[in-house]
């Protein structure tokens, strides 16, 4: 073997290959044409590959775009984990948080959820899918918000309080975002819930 030689990839690396290329290509059309406007042949032709090698992996739309869901929310809990691990000491994290937050709710991901949650909502089997995916992705936020909240000393009870406040408050936002144009608008909306709930925890960091 040359030095300018690769070695040959084992079958099994190349069916991954082909995989990933796929589920990237799924991912890439349903946020940029929305699911409706997505089919299966459009991401073949994305992928570059046969719809015969498609099917090989994914003998289904739905099982395709399971797996390509299944991945986003995968990915926004590790990006979510790996934003807060580089915060720096003495940065106002909630604040970071919750940028981070209302920011990556704008990227696509929301999106793609409500066209989800639009084709699933008359299929059981298929809501509880997506509930039980999205339950992934809830269950990072939720480790990510109790350790940055616990700094300030309330309970439990009440970090999990203001977290689900804070995400029906981004949700509405996002949704309201799709027709509405305004930044300033939601930054403004976004650093008012800031400055409540500051007035809620510093409080109780002192009567702790």
């Amino acid at each position: 073997m040359t030095a300018s030689s690769k070695p040959r990839r084992t079958q099994a690396e190349r069916s991954a290959a082909t995989q990933a290329r796929i589920l990237e290509a799924a991912q890439f059309l349903i946020v940029d044409r929305g699911l409706a406007h997505t089919s299966t042949q459009d991401i073949a032709r994305q992928a570059n590959v046969s719809r015969g090698a498609m099917l090989h992996h994914f003998p289904s739309r739905k099982e395709l775009i399971q797996a390509a869901y299944a991945g986003m929310l995968c990915r926004e809990a590790d990006l979510l984990r790996s934003f807060t691990r580089a915060l720096k000491p003495g940065q106002n994290r909630l604040k970071a948080l919750t940028e981070y937050i209302w920011e990556r709710y704008q990227s696509g991901i929301f999106q793609v959820s409500m066209d989800y949650l639009s084709e699933a909502r008359v299929n059981e089997t298929e809501l509880a899918y997506v509930a039980a995916e999205s339950q992934k992705f809830n269950e990072a936020l939720n480790d990510v918000w109790h350790v940055e909240l616990a700094a300030f000393g309330c309970s439990a009870d009440i970090r999990q309080a203001m977290m689900n406040e804070f995400m029906c408050l981004v949700r509405g936002m996002a949704f309201q975002s799709q027709w509405r144009d305004d930044p300033v608008y939601f930054q403004n909306m976004l650093q008012n819930w800031l400055l409540r709930a500051r007035s809620t925890l510093i409080p109780a960091k002192s009567a702790g």
